[in-house]
């Protein structure tokens, strides 16, 4: 296998001193070596000395990495294991890429596709609102076709975007943003994107939104597929050159370290913000009122949000305008909850185990709305909400103050 020179540099830098095992999810779930981070170091180093082959057993540990970065925070050789571990996937998947199953073509098709994204958020809406959902779940015809998990993940689908690329302020104009919309944010998140327009024109800034934008490229590139990353990379970059924007804005914090890539590959000097981040240091005007809310909100902190934007305070900041809110902070937020993109999919039961922790905390707490930065996060925790009969909505903080306005 084709080592390069930074595995070989930065693998050697973990001195393996343990600081990072109680912060690793999977070490904390499986307690085996070969889960921790240090572990699979040591796994990288094995394979890049030839002394390990990438045998199947090898290959799983290196997968179950939910690639949180909650050992990164934590070390004190501040060894870039993120960074590691993409990169011995990337080397993996060039040698030894196995044949995708069906969930896996069908997540590959979805997020490269725009066309069937959208051809398939169609149909989606036909099936749950004609009674075809309540029947296909209850014949039991979805466990044998290997869609029973990825239907109890689909939410309610919000309204479709219209397909105009540009909102124009409300009252005076303060700028110009573009805004990425993304593989879910054009399909099973719409809701969040709607309410993302209507806050940013309200709060008096032009909104562009290029219908030849695609996924962010996250996903491919949590698997190694460094091939599709770059080809939707660079289809984001030419749909985003030609606007005159002062900042590009994402929704799902989950896209964030791919998409700021685009800033670093020349992106004429745009910034790329998480729209909590870009809220919370602009000035509101004064004629944005938001109407109280005498309700409990618990906010859940995706590790995206807090370990790799560092933006953990930005929801609590934005939120604290609703007058009359009481904001509950998710016990255990540094923990994941076992979204991490299609691992939910990848690997159902270690997901669902990460999960339960944040189901007890939130029938303790029992908050009226769970809100959460990233859609992930949000669809895998409202699965479990729903399997457990919590009644506990489940949506975006953009979302909750567009309410409010």
């Amino acid at each position: 296998m084709k080592i390069s020179s930074f595995i070989q540099k930065e693998a050697d830098r973990c001195v393996k001193c343990g600081l990072c095992l109680p912060h690793c999810p999977t070490y904390q779930q499986l307690s085996d070596e070969g889960d921790s981070p240090r572990g699979r170091i040591a796994l990288m180093q094995g394979l890049m000395q030839q002394k390990l082959l990438p045998d199947e057993k090898v290959q799983t540990h290196l997968d179950r990495c939910l690639l949180c970065h909650a050992c990164e925070a934590m070390c004190p050789s501040e060894v870039k294991y993120g960074e590691l571990i993409k990169e011995t996937r990337a080397a993996l998947h060039s040698e030894t890429a196995a044949p995708a199953g069906r969930v896996a073509e069908m997540m590959q098709r979805f997020v490269t596709e725009r066309d069937h994204r959208r051809h398939l958020s169609r149909l989606l809406r036909v099936y749950q609102s004609s009674g075809l959902g309540w029947l296909a779940r209850h014949s039991g015809l979805l466990r044998p076709l290997g869609l029973a998990r990825i239907e109890g993940i689909v939410p309610k689908l919000g309204a479709a975007l219209p397909t105009q690329d540009d909102y124009p302020p409300i009252g005076e104009q303060k700028g110009d943003v573009g805004l990425f919309v993304g593989c879910m944010g054009d399909s099973l998140d719409t809701t969040t994107m709607h309410a993302a327009i209507q806050l940013l024109t309200h709060l008096g800034y032009a909104v562009h939104l290029p219908q030849d934008q695609n996924c962010c490229g996250a996903l491919p590139l949590h698997r190694g597929d460094l091939k599709q990353a770059e080809a939707l990379a660079n289809e984001n970059r030419t749909a985003f050159s030609d606007l005159k924007i002062d900042a590009l804005i994402y929704c799902a914090s989950g896209c964030g370290s791919t998409l700021q890539k685009l800033e670093q590959a020349g992106s004429n000097g745009t910034p790329v913000l998480e729209i909590g981040q870009f809220l919370a240091q602009i000035e509101w005007p004064e004629a944005v009122k938001l109407r109280p809310l005498d309700k409990r909100i618990a906010i859940h902190l995706p590790c995206s949000l807090s370990h790799l934007l560092h933006q953990g305070a930005a929801p609590e900041a934005l939120l604290s305008k609703i007058p009359g809110v009481k904001l509950i902070p998710l016990p255990e937020n540094q923990n994941c909850c076992g979204g991490a993109g299609d691992y939910m999919m990848r690997h159902p039961a270690l997901a669902d185990s990460l999960r339960e922790g944040k189901l007890r905390q939130l029938d303790i707490i029992r908050p009226d709305i769970l809100v959460s930065s990233n859609i992930g996060c949000a669809l895998h925790i409202a699965a479990g909400l729903r399997d457990a009969g919590l009644k506990i909505e489940v949506i975006h903080p953009v979302t909750l103050l567009a309410r409010q306005i």
